[in-house]
Protein backbone atom coordinates (compact mmCIF):
# COMPACT_ATOMS: atom_id res chain seq x y z
CA UNK A 1 0.00 0.00 0.00
CA UNK A 2 1.14 3.27 -1.21
CA UNK A 3 1.02 6.34 1.43
CA UNK A 4 -0.37 4.42 4.41
CA UNK A 5 0.45 1.91 7.12
CA UNK A 6 -1.19 -0.98 5.74
CA UNK A 7 -1.23 -3.20 9.35
CA UNK A 8 0.68 -5.36 8.45
CA UNK A 9 3.99 -4.08 9.61
CA UNK A 10 6.56 -5.12 12.57
CA UNK A 11 5.02 -2.90 14.79
CA UNK A 12 1.34 -1.50 13.89
CA UNK A 13 -0.20 1.24 15.44
CA UNK A 14 -2.74 -0.95 18.04
CA UNK A 15 0.47 -2.92 19.19
CA UNK A 16 2.15 0.54 19.67
CA UNK A 17 -0.66 2.15 21.56
CA UNK A 18 -0.92 -1.38 23.63
CA UNK A 19 2.25 -1.24 24.58
CA UNK A 20 2.64 2.42 25.66
CA UNK A 21 -0.53 2.13 27.53
CA UNK A 22 0.31 -1.00 29.20
CA UNK A 23 4.45 1.22 30.19
CA UNK A 24 2.07 3.68 31.77
CA UNK A 25 -0.16 1.49 33.62
CA UNK A 26 2.62 -0.48 35.08
CA UNK A 27 4.53 2.89 35.90
CA UNK A 28 1.55 4.09 37.94
CA UNK A 29 0.43 0.64 39.41
CA UNK A 30 3.54 -1.62 39.69
CA UNK A 31 4.40 0.17 43.11
CA UNK A 32 1.58 -0.56 44.42
CA UNK A 33 0.71 -4.12 43.11
CA UNK A 34 4.36 -4.95 44.69
CA UNK A 35 3.59 -3.39 48.11
CA UNK A 36 0.55 -5.39 48.56
CA UNK A 37 2.81 -8.35 47.24
CA UNK A 38 5.08 -7.73 50.00
CA UNK A 39 2.29 -7.41 52.41
CA UNK A 40 0.92 -10.64 51.49
CA UNK A 41 4.34 -12.30 51.50
CA UNK A 42 4.65 -11.04 55.24
CA UNK A 43 1.65 -11.94 56.33
CA UNK A 44 2.18 -15.83 54.86
CA UNK A 45 5.39 -16.03 57.58
CA UNK A 46 4.16 -18.18 60.49
CA UNK A 47 5.18 -16.79 63.65
CA UNK A 48 5.86 -12.67 62.65
CA UNK A 49 6.88 -10.89 66.05
CA UNK A 50 8.97 -8.25 66.41
CA UNK A 51 11.46 -8.90 69.28
CA UNK A 52 10.20 -6.02 71.66
CA UNK A 53 6.59 -5.18 72.59
CA UNK A 54 6.01 -1.82 74.68
CA UNK A 55 2.13 -1.93 74.50
CA UNK A 56 -0.32 -4.70 74.24
CA UNK A 57 -1.71 -3.47 70.63
CA UNK A 58 1.39 -2.40 69.56
CA UNK A 59 0.60 -5.32 66.69
CA UNK A 60 -2.17 -2.58 65.25
CA UNK A 61 0.51 0.34 65.21
CA UNK A 62 2.41 -2.25 62.78
CA UNK A 63 -0.64 -2.70 60.90
CA UNK A 64 -0.97 0.34 60.67
CA UNK A 65 2.27 1.82 59.46
CA UNK A 66 2.60 -1.32 57.32
CA UNK A 67 -0.60 -0.37 55.36
CA UNK A 68 0.49 3.63 55.08
CA UNK A 69 2.37 2.99 51.89
CA UNK A 70 -0.39 0.97 50.35
CA UNK A 71 -2.86 3.86 50.90
CA UNK A 72 -0.26 6.38 49.48
CA UNK A 73 0.64 4.36 46.65
CA UNK A 74 -2.97 3.09 45.65
CA UNK A 75 -3.84 6.94 45.29
CA UNK A 76 -0.97 8.09 43.46
CA UNK A 77 -1.79 4.99 40.58
CA UNK A 78 -5.86 6.01 40.95
CA UNK A 79 -4.87 9.83 40.62
CA UNK A 80 -2.11 9.70 38.05
CA UNK A 81 -0.74 12.88 37.30
CA UNK A 82 -4.09 14.94 37.56
CA UNK A 83 -4.68 16.26 40.79
CA UNK A 84 -6.63 14.10 43.51
CA UNK A 85 -10.60 14.19 43.28
CA UNK A 86 -12.48 13.40 46.54
CA UNK A 87 -13.63 10.23 44.13
CA UNK A 88 -10.43 8.94 44.09
CA UNK A 89 -9.35 9.06 47.17
CA UNK A 90 -12.40 6.61 48.75
CA UNK A 91 -11.66 4.24 45.91
CA UNK A 92 -8.23 4.07 47.51
CA UNK A 93 -9.75 4.13 50.76
CA UNK A 94 -12.09 1.10 49.73
CA UNK A 95 -9.59 -1.03 47.85
CA UNK A 96 -6.83 -0.76 50.37
CA UNK A 97 -9.15 -1.96 53.16
CA UNK A 98 -10.97 -4.54 51.06
CA UNK A 99 -7.35 -5.61 50.66
CA UNK A 100 -6.61 -5.68 54.45
CA UNK A 101 -9.49 -7.93 55.29
CA UNK A 102 -8.83 -10.36 52.34
CA UNK A 103 -4.90 -10.55 53.97
CA UNK A 104 -6.77 -11.19 57.74
CA UNK A 105 -8.94 -13.76 56.35
CA UNK A 106 -5.57 -15.31 54.37
CA UNK A 107 -4.17 -15.05 57.68
CA UNK A 108 -6.94 -17.56 58.73
CA UNK A 109 -5.38 -20.02 56.19
CA UNK A 110 -1.65 -19.95 57.52
CA UNK A 111 -0.41 -22.35 60.22
CA UNK A 112 0.63 -19.98 63.48
CA UNK A 113 -1.20 -17.03 62.17
CA UNK A 114 -5.37 -15.76 63.12
CA UNK A 115 -7.36 -13.58 61.72
CA UNK A 116 -8.93 -10.51 63.85
CA UNK A 117 -11.04 -7.82 62.75
CA UNK A 118 -8.92 -5.43 65.20
CA UNK A 119 -5.97 -6.04 62.64
CA UNK A 120 -8.44 -5.15 59.35
CA UNK A 121 -9.36 -1.77 61.57
CA UNK A 122 -5.70 -1.04 61.79
CA UNK A 123 -5.10 -1.58 58.15
CA UNK A 124 -7.91 0.52 57.23
CA UNK A 125 -7.12 2.86 59.36
CA UNK A 126 -3.05 3.05 58.14
CA UNK A 127 -4.67 3.01 53.98
CA UNK A 128 -6.75 6.08 55.21
CA UNK A 129 -3.71 8.05 56.82
CA UNK A 130 -1.40 7.02 53.53
CA UNK A 131 -4.02 8.40 50.91
CA UNK A 132 -5.39 11.03 52.75
CA UNK A 133 -1.15 12.04 52.71
CA UNK A 134 -0.95 11.54 49.24
CA UNK A 135 -4.76 13.29 48.86
CA UNK A 136 -2.59 16.84 51.21
CA UNK A 137 0.81 16.16 49.47
CA UNK A 138 -0.60 16.56 45.85
CA UNK A 139 -2.81 19.52 46.74
CA UNK A 140 0.36 21.60 47.65
CA UNK A 141 2.39 20.35 45.10
CA UNK A 142 -0.40 21.31 42.86
CA UNK A 143 -0.66 24.74 44.19
CA UNK A 144 3.31 25.68 44.04
CA UNK A 145 3.08 25.46 40.19
CA UNK A 146 2.35 28.84 38.13
CA UNK A 147 -0.64 29.17 36.59
CA UNK A 148 -1.32 29.15 33.08
CA UNK A 149 -4.56 29.65 31.62
CA UNK A 150 -8.09 31.07 33.64
CA UNK A 151 -11.02 29.63 32.18
CA UNK A 152 -14.66 30.42 32.71
CA UNK A 153 -16.85 27.33 33.08
CA UNK A 154 -20.45 27.88 33.84
CA UNK A 155 -20.04 31.51 35.20
CA UNK A 156 -17.22 30.47 37.74
CA UNK A 157 -13.31 30.93 36.94
CA UNK A 158 -11.62 27.25 36.53
CA UNK A 159 -7.76 27.79 37.22
CA UNK A 160 -5.81 25.24 34.84
CA UNK A 161 -2.17 24.34 36.14
CA UNK A 162 0.71 23.31 33.54
CA UNK A 163 1.71 20.15 33.93
CA UNK A 164 5.24 20.75 33.01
Amino acid sequence: MIGGNSGGGRFPRARIYFVLKMKSFLQRYAPAIAWAVLLFALSSIADLAFPVQVFSWDDKIHHAAAYTPLGFLLLRAIAGKERCRPKNLWLAIIIGALYGGSDEIHQYFVPGRFMDWTDALADAIGVTLGSGIFYKWRAYQLSRQPLTQKTVSKNRWRIERDDG
